[in-house]
């Protein structure tokens, strides 16, 4: 299965609103995804943790491998201590990563936490990513929030505001589970077990890549630079 060879993604434009340190952020840094092939069909991808055979994957990075995960080649992410880390150099831009093979109708779930950085910073997921440039967005703050974009090659569009939920675990090193199920054009977003809202776009994207991103910014008196980790990131295809 040939999904991606060669090609760049224009930009990822991310418009956040990081509460209360951001009103409208324009990341004005792209991830360029580039990648060779895809190794044959999900049954012969050798570096996934584990294959669910036929639907989907599974990768706890325990053997300190992402092989399949297209980075945005800013030299940031690196499988270590178990985990997918993003550690950054606290630039305010973003980050990304992208597993390699598209999906149409699935549950896609990750861990995530920020281990050091703004906690009011975002980190999450991407999915439904196209060649065009076309994806889904669900993120959260270490801070407490919540929020669901949808991104073209230039525009952004907001599908849950930013939004404080006690379904997030708040403050650094704290882990949170996110997970999406996406059936057509229905969306459910869910957030350590709780599910937070359900919605329908009217103009969906139907298809592409799963990912993970973070935003690699830090508090102006900290020194240390913003740590990122992801784990337990599953697929599965809805049949």
């Amino acid at each position: 299965m040939k999904y991606f060879k060669n090609i760049t993604i224009q930009r990822l434009c991310l418009m956040f609103t990081v509460f209360p340190f951001w009103t409208f952020m324009a990341i004005n840094a792209w991830a360029q995804l580039t990648a060779a092939e895809a190794k044959g069909n999900l049954n012969t991808i050798e570096s996934a943790e584990e294959v669910l055979a036929g639907n989907g994957f599974s990768e706890d990075f325990n053997r300190g491998r992402a092989d399949n995960w297209i980075d945005d080649e800013s030299g940031v992410w690196s499988a270590t201590d178990g985990v997918y880390r993003m550690t950054g150099t606290g630039v305010g831009a973003l980050r990304a990563s992208c597993y390699n093979a598209p999906f149409d109708n699935f549950t896609y779930q990750i861990d995530v936490r920020r281990t050091q950085g703004n906690p009011d910073a975002s980190q999450g997921m991407i999915f439904r990513l196209s060649p065009a440039g076309n994806f889904y967005v669900f993120a959260i703050t270490s801070s407490g929030y919540y929020g669901a974009f949808k991104f073209d090659s230039r525009n952004g569009y907001e599908l849950i505001p930013w939004t404080p939920t006690s379904a997030v675990k708040q403050g650094l090193k704290a882990w949170n589970s996110l997970k999406v199920i996406c059936s057509g054009p229905t969306i459910e977003f869910l957030v350590n077990g709780t599910s937070l809202k359900t919605i329908k776009d009217n103009s969906p994207y139907l298809s592409g890549m799963v990912g993970v991103f973070a935003v690699d910014e830090q508090m102006e008196a900290q020194a240390s630079k913003p740590i990122v980790d992801f784990d337990n990131i599953r697929l599965t295809v809805s049949r």
